[in-house]
């Protein structure tokens, strides 16, 4: 359980911070800000910081940690790896680890997805998607939508549209890619009203392709089957069904990016099972390997027929790939996509008692151990509020739980492992909701 023996920030955080001001470049300042703690250790669903405070870790390490940090099965197996290799690269040769896991993909993947290629994360592996689509297709452009994040490389954050903020000084020429609305029904671009509206979001798809790129320019379609960064935007129900017919209808590829969805975060272990989609090429990272960077993407065995010029030097690197068989092994075993499922059920839930009771929080979405509250200064107007998300993440961390913020704006998400005990997961809920009554105090 959480343990707090020093108000944090303690003094030995306090000073790893000044350190980190003098000596890292802090680009995320920019956006937002860190939780002002330096963590040195973890374990299952907790983390301590260097003055010896224990917090429950609602963030999961940016959904990384889906196993629990440092879980034995998966130290186990990369401690073993690093005895027999470390590194090699599949430009010299091949290795086991790599060839294994690729076929472990192959297994767990939605239907029709066996030939994988692995990189260092989810930024790497939306690129490496994306050249894939357009060298098969022979075609350039490609559709995405406003509130998608798929990384910060240079092109990835062209195909990005979550905040404009985040490309500020970076607005590159980058041709071939044009935003569509997602179904974010809360705050609908579109200003209309589900289920009335017939999902007029995805019928702007039409419009493009009547007025602005003829669809046998389109390469594809890039997605997340729900929007993670934006805040847990979950799209209404006959929207990705219809995507997919549009897709199909046009013969455009459907291109989706797992990085925060997959390995059981949202109760499956992919989400684009929750509405039986078969994605063409489906990009994952984050909750592969319980810690160990990777990430990469799959893709339908034609796609790879012509061979594309595209490598990472130390992409599925041994031991990420070790503990990635290993980290796979234990979601399957110990059942924790249904486990996610079931607890976040419950959680959500409570949240929704949450919203009913407090004016801050306006609207809260989730689908396993994947959930968000969004605040906002008035439920009519839906203004957003920063300040209080700020605050209400703020006083959380000083009563042991630890909360990612959408980098300095309104909806805070809950991404705790799944792994995470039933009364640790009802503790860090009674710690959020007594952070959410104290910030409202103070507006």
């Amino acid at each position: 359980m959480p343990k707090i023996v020093v108000e944090p920030p303690g003094p030995a955080s306090n000073n790893f911070r000044k350190m980190d001001e003098e000596y890292v470049y802090g680009c995320l300042w920019l956006g937002g800000k860190q939780l002002p703690i330096a963590i040195s250790e973890g374990e299952g669903a907790l983390v301590k910081d260097v003055d010896g405070n224990q917090y429950l870790d609602f963030t999961s390490g940016l959904a990384v940690c889906n196993v629990g940090h440092r879980h034995p099965k998966v130290i186990e197996a990369a401690k073993k790896q690093m005895d027999k290799l470390v590194h090699i690269s599949q430009h010299i040769a091949i290795y086991e680890p790599y060839t294994k896991l690729a076929e472990k993909m192959a297994e767990i993947a939605p239907s029709g997805l066996v030939r994988s290629f692995f990189c260092n994360g989810g930024g790497e592996a939306m690129e490496g998607a994306v050249k894939v689509a357009r060298f098969a297709t022979e075609k350039a452009v490609l559709l995405a939508f406003t509130g998608a994040f798929h990384g910060q490389t240079t092109g990835m954050m062209n195909l990005s549209a979550s905040v404009s903020e985040w490309k500020y000084g970076f607005q590159l020429p980058y041709p071939g890619i044009i935003h569509v609305p997602f179904g974010n029904c809360y705050r609908c671009a579109l200003h209309q009203e589900y289920p009335g509206c017939d999902i007029a979001c995805l019928d702007f798809i039409e419009h493009v392709l009547d007025h602005v790129v003829f669809p046998e320019e389109v390469a594809g379609v890039v997605f997340e089957p729900i929007q993670g960064e934006k805040g847990v935007i979950i799209p209404p129900e006959g929207f990705p069904q219809k995507l997919e017919k549009i897709c199909r209808s046009h013969d455009m590829l459907m291109i989706t990016d797992e990085v925060q969805t997959g390995f059981g975060r949202t109760g499956k272990m992919f989400a684009a099972e929750h509405w039986n989609l078969h994605p063409d090429i489906m990009a994952f990272a984050k909750g592969i390997a319980g810690g160990f960077p990777l990430g990469g993407f799959i893709t339908r065995d034609d796609l790879t027929r012509l061979s594309i010029t595209h490598g990472s030097t130390f992409g599925g690197n041994p031991v990420s790939c070790a503990a990635a068989l290993a980290t796979i092994d234990v979601l399957i075993k110990e059942k924790l996509p249904e486990r996610a499922s079931k607890l976040g059920v419950n959680a959500l839930k409570r949240l929704v008692e949450m919203k009913e009771h407090y004016e801050s929080i306006g609207d809260v979405r989730g689908k396993g151990l994947l959930m968000a509250m969004e605040i906002v200064k008035d439920k009519k107007t839906r203004e957003p509020d920063t300040e209080t998300a700020e605050d209400i993440r703020e006083i959380a961390m000083k009563r042991g739980v630890l909360l990612t913020g959408q980098f300095g704006k309104q909806t805070l998400r809950l991404i705790p492992p799944l792994t995470i005990g039933e009364d640790q997961l009802e503790t860090g809920l009674d710690t959020v909701e007594d952070a959410v009554k104290l910030a409202e105090s103070k507006r």
